[in-house]
């Protein structure tokens, strides 16, 4: 692909054409350049590509899209100026990809909480139903039985392309996406194609950099904008917000009126039994919330012409999500529980339906960039459950585990639970299952299928939460 043809899809400031190569691919990870490539600078929150100009060229660079002014121009170089990095790498992505998700059934799945586990459904489901499709998110990017890695909830424009790509190659007719908030502000979506967009839930996360839950919301609903149709829940104060906006949205819910709504609720053997439009689905999950997830997954499926008693036939096989309550088998009848959850709604959504007559032990911390607010909300909603909370390390990264964990303490003592803090996650770990007994719970909380810790800044350090646990069982 030729330059000039690529400029026709930008906008930019200004041009300084020095070379007329054919241009194979764009990055913004100067590591990921080769040869005739463009190399889009960006300036993020840590780190700005412009400094990172030198590596590209050396890699192979011909092309350099930037937005500072005091850019070094070098003979035989294309330079082209622009006001929004992130646009135009998303558009020359797109543009030298083919649009991979025009061809795509997309569907976007975006909220607070229920992200991974809504993808996973709906890919289930549609995989059960004879509709193949690939599911990018938080644990990867999985279809037709491979696994490509993702570094982001929402990878970057770049990956997502590639990706839409292979699987097209593989005959995927249908993806689903986990979009989070910082992807969609940052553009990593942007010319996605979507045919469903899907709004779960909102509460407070991310505060560092949305700043007020009207921001957070507005980030959010970027995905409904660019979608043919909508999936909202109703039995969120945000979902009605959004089905305002949305006036011909599908809704889901327990609570209020809506197109699907869960009814008749039972608890059967650890699973859910409820009725759909008068159909009955059982679910082999534990959590009232996972019948919101699979609502929005019922939701999509119907819509596509399946009929629901179908559909529940297909969800009975559905066993879960990694990370998402997902019980640790040991020989000690404790019911040692892995999650992801990283929220006080998420928090609250583990802990509402629990036994009250078992001990609950939750290990957890909190991420660094997470505010005040959110730390304490953790150790209020714990303490308001009963929860033993052991605090621990999760990422600090430029916060100290002191602050952060003294703050997670003073929610627990706002409602005068119990608490101990205990600063290595093993330490932290061997401490909450050797002091539960048979039939007791232990939640680790926060880290699920993720195998870094970030003690510094955002330097990754190894580390997996399920070896961790095998560890301390096997030691007891």
């Amino acid at each position: 692909m030729k330059i000039e043809k690529i400029l026709k899809e930008i906008s930019y400031i200004s041009k300084n054409i020095q070379n007329d190569k054919e241009i194979v691919g764009v990055s913004s990870n100067s590591k990921e350049i080769k040869k005739d490539f463009i190399f889009v600078a960006i300036r993020g929150f840590e780190f700005d590509g412009h400094s990172y100009i030198e590596n590209a060229l050396e890699n192979g660079a011909s092309t350099i899209v930037y937005t500072n002014d005091d850019v070094e121009f070098k003979n035989e170089i294309n330079y082209i100026k622009v006001e929004d990095a992130r646009l135009a790498l998303a558009k020359i992505s797109n543009f030298l990809s083919d649009f991979p998700s025009k061809s795509l059934r997309m569907i976007g799945v975006t909220g607070t909480n229920g992200k991974t586990t809504t993808a996973n459904i709906v890919s289930f489901l549609l995989n059960k139903l004879g509709e193949t499709c690939a599911n990018i998110g938080t644990d990867g990017a999985f279809f037709n039985g491979k696994t490509l890695p993702t570094e982001h909830t929402t990878p970057e424009i770049t990956d997502i392309n590639y990706i839409l790509n292979e699987a097209k190659k593989d005959g995927i007719k249908n993806v689903v996406m986990e979009t989070s908030s910082h992807g969609l502000c940052l553009k990593r979506n942007y010319g996605i194609a979507y045919e469903y967009g899907v709004f779960t839930n909102l509460s407070p996360e991310h505060m560092d950099y949305h700043k007020t839950m009207d921001n957070y919301f507005k980030a959010k609903m970027i995905l409904l904008n660019h979608s043919k149709k909508q999936v909202v829940n109703l039995d969120d104060d945000y979902g009605k917000k959004a089905k305002e906006i949305f006036k011909d949205a599908l809704t889901i819910s327990i609570n209020e009126d809506s197109n699907y709504k869960a009814e008749n609720i039972k608890r059967v053997d650890m699973g859910l039994e409820f009725f759909v439009n008068g159909v009955k689905f059982h679910l082999k999950r534990f959590g009232m919330y996972d019948i919101y997830n699979s609502l929005c997954a019922i939701a999509i499926a119907n819509d596509l012409g399946f009929k629901l008693e179908e559909i529940s036939k297909a969800l009975e096989g559905f066993k879960g999500v990694k990370s998402r309550f997902e019980f640790i088998e040991n020989d000690l009848g404790i019911n040692i529980v892995v999650d992801f959850a990283h929220t006080t709604t998420s928090f609250e959504s583990l802990y509402k339906d629990l036994p009250k007559d078992r001990k609950k032990f939750a290990v957890y911390g909190i991420s660094g960039d997470r505010t005040p607010d959110i730390r304490r909300g953790l150790g209020r909603i714990s303490a308001k459950y009963d929860i033993f909370s052991v605090i621990t390390t999760d990422d600090p990264k430029f916060d100290t585990f002191e602050n952060i964990s003294n703050q997670i303490k003073e929610g627990v003592e706002e409602n005068n639970g119990e608490c101990i803090i205990i600063r290595n996650r093993k330490e932290a770990i061997k401490y909450a299952i050797s002091h539960a007994k048979k039939g007791d719970f232990v939640f680790m909380l926060g880290k699920g299928e993720e195998d870094f810790l970030k003690l510094k800044a955002n330097i990754k350090t190894y580390y997996n939460e399920k070896e961790t646990i095998r560890e301390v069982l096997e030691e007891l």
